[in-house]
């Protein structure tokens, strides 16, 4: 008897607290909310670059949550709770599929996923568009646009980036610009899917501009040693060789920066990487004396050259609020915070479509929302999003409707007199369409344009 009135007390207190705090415990009174989805490698030769994109966006989301949820209706108050679900798979296949599989059994079934693979991403293309699910992807490789698909891209392919680069150096910056010489490129790269991503598109538009030519490619080991990349170096000075591409991540160009210097060929044969090669990470591993001459484009503004840009700002104000971390914001924690903001903003666009398409109240468009919305009237509409002023204000990206990238516009940025700095405006990328896509009736609602184009 003392056993059950303990229990019948325990239930009229715990009762009592239940009407005390009204409305707002119990499921009756949980927010609405969304999940989206992550598979990343923290661990193995992309860590540098994956780790502080991860810190921006994780940041970001604690934000969002901070700010009550996902604020649908642009009114300044959170709405929908914001699940994050991710996995790491340390670039080994078998985790990747592993992780895909028991996101798309689980409930709910995924919308949008966060990729970072582009031989992954290439295998789930047709997965992808067979279960219904969008690939936000951070791998950039063409396969992926042609034909086009559920795959969408964090920004332009490889090629297009690097033809981009390479062509506004030639134009505004190479020493001998103006003289009537054809620039000689060279790839030297990782032997992958991904390492080899910008030659035929860079192969074929110096064909088509008549500004430079590729005149050779090599290939180097994931983390090369000295001995091996000067090899190729003394080869490439043989050869004539003004500029090298590299598509690897920073840890190659801080070699190939160190090997130019000792060689003596600073100013005479200029090194360009990807965007996974930033240039205030190369800095920072090589020291200014090495790094001097360095050049990578970006699609985000840079902490370490415009502080007072408000994406930076911005940026700033997550890191100190949630981190802390001395060396936050980098170009990777912008780049982060942009991926992330973009997730959220096309599910935020999905769900305003549904409630107006459906009429319907949030809640149940929450329930509702499939991948098809996230791509129809999310993800392919944002074109013009800035995320935040993380990006230029130009962003044109999707360009129509077969385009699947999220991003059309660089800027140069290098290390100049040891510092990181921004060396060109924002420009868009040169669009490079394979020619039987076109003939296939393909990117019908887009100007294909081959050369960068500048914007004030």
């Amino acid at each position: 008897m003392k056993t059950k009135g303990k229990l019948l007390y325990l239930a009229g207190t715990l009762a009592a607290l239940l009407f005390l705090w009204g409305p707002s415990v119990g499921p009756a009174a949980a927010k609405p909310f969304i999940t989206i989805h992550n598979i990343i490698d923290l661990t193995g030769a992309y860590a540098p670059i994956a780790i502080p994109s991860e810190k921006g966006g994780k940041d970001y989301l604690a934000w969002i949550a901070d700010q009550g949820g996902l604020d649908v209706d642009l009114d300044g108050k959170g709405d929908v709770e914001v699940k994050y679900a991710w996995a790491e798979f340390g670039n080994v296949d078998a985790r990747f599929m592993s992780a895909y599989k028991r996101f798309r059994m689980g409930k709910p079934k995924p919308t949008i996923i966060e990729m970072w693979s582009s031989p992954n991403q290439e295998m789930m293309k047709p997965i992808l568009e067979r279960d219904k699910i969008v690939c936000y992807g951070i791998g950039f490789s063409d396969p992926q646009l042609y034909p086009p698909a559920w795959n969408y891209m964090d920004c332009w392919s490889y090629g297009e980036s690097a033809a981009g680069a390479i062509e506004y150096f030639i134009d505004n910056l190479w020493p001998q610009k103006g003289q009537g010489r054809k620039a000689k490129v060279a790839h030297l790269t990782w032997d992958t899917a991904y390492g080899r991503a910008a030659i035929e598109p860079t192969k074929r538009h110096g064909k088509k501009t008549g500004k430079y030519e590729v005149v050779v490619e090599r290939f180097c080991t994931l983390m090369p040693t000295d001995p091996e990349i000067m090899g190729f170096l003394s080869d490439f000075e043989k050869r004539g060789v003004d500029i090298i591409w590299s598509n690897s991540i920073v840890q190659t160009p801080a070699v190939i920066m160190k090997g130019i210097q000792k060689l003596g060929l600073t100013g005479k044969i200029f090194l360009m990487a990807n965007l996974w090669a930033p240039a205030d990470q190369l800095l920072e591993i090589v020291g200014p004396k090495s790094a001097e001459g360095y050049m990578c484009p970006q699609p985000v503004f840079v902490p370490a050259a415009e502080p007072q840009a408000p994406g930076v700002k911005f940026a700033k104000m997550l890191n100190d609020k949630y981190r802390k971390e001395p060396a936050m914001p980098n170009i990777q924690y912008m780049r982060g915070v942009r991926m992330k903001a973009n997730i959220l903003e096309s599910v935020r666009r999905a769900l305003v479509g549904i409630m107006k398409r459906d009429k319907v109240d949030l809640a149940k468009a929450c329930q509702r929302i499939t991948g098809k919305d996230v791509k129809e009237l999310g993800i392919q509409t944002l074109a013009g999003y800035n995320a935040h002023d993380t990006t230029t204000k130009f962003q044109s990206a999707p360009a129509g409707k077969d385009d699947r990238r999220l991003a059309n516009h660089d800027r140069l940025i290098g290390i100049k007199n040891g510092k990181v700095t921004v060396l060109s405006p924002w420009y868009r990328v040169p669009r490079l369409v394979p020619d039987d896509m076109i003939k296939k009736g393909f990117f019908k609602d887009e100007t294909i344009q081959i050369h960068y184009a500048p914007v004030k």
